[in-house]
């Protein structure tokens, strides 16, 4: 049996080698109508914010989903009165060097991300990475005291209501100004989609690791 199962897996991966790829011409005129369309120049994030809209929607409210499961999960569970943590000076000194560079890396990700490659989601992932890394390295009191005091669950909340909000206008032909095509402020709502995306994948990610080192101890 196993090796019946070997064979569908290595067929099932040379299976598109086999297909020959479509002629440039063809993928050149799918790129330069894309490029037209969205006015970006990253054009997966033209794809995922304009061309297929309605699917990121969805995508964002499942995460808003996954993350509110989490914390009705977690919320019969006792507290932990001790979380583990690193406690070697100098691994501690590389996750918060770590998780400053992830911080920038979400913020060039998330202010340029239908220019160069990146985006909301990717911006996203380098915040929640950010938050780990200052979780495990002793800052889960100091990170969940600035949580509660700039009151992050409701910017979250707001995120999520902002990009349904503009997403919807966009949806209904509610255009923007697209801005000179490779400039900062160009993509009509795409920029701004983006940065709602990148914040909301990053406090939805902080919510959830936060409650792990709370009620597990740690991550």
């Amino acid at each position: 049996m196993t090796w019946l199962v070997i064979v569908a897996a290595v067929a099932l991966f040379a299976a598109p080698l086999a297909s020959a790829l479509p002629p440039a011409e063809a993928v050149a005129e799918i790129v330069q109508t894309l490029a037209e369309q969205t006015r970006v120049p990253n054009l997966v994030s033209g794809v995922i914010l304009y061309t297929r809209l309605f699917d990121t929607i969805t995508e964002v409210v499942v995460f808003t989903l996954a993350a509110l499961g989490v914390r009705y999960l977690l919320a019969v569970e006792p507290a932990r009165r001790e979380i583990r943590v690193l406690d070697d000076p100098p691994s501690r000194v590389l996750c918060e060097l770590g998780a400053t560079i992830s911080a920038l890396i979400a913020v060039e990700l998330a202010l340029r991300g239908h220019l160069t490659p990146g985006g909301g989601f990717a911006a996203g992932v380098a915040g929640g990475t950010g938050v780990g890394l200052m979780l495990i390295s002793g800052g889960a009191n100091r990170a969940e005291t600035l949580y509660r005091r700039y009151r992050a669950d409701l910017l979250e909340k707001l995120a999520v209501l902002g990009f349904i909000v503009a997403a919807l206008l966009l949806l209904i032909g509610m255009e923007l100004p697209t801005g000179a095509f490779g400039s900062l402020l160009s993509g009509g709502w795409i920029p701004l989609l983006n940065g709602l995306v990148a914040l909301k994948v990053t406090l939805g990610s902080w919510a959830m690791v936060q409650l792990f080192v709370r009620y597990r101890g740690v991550l």
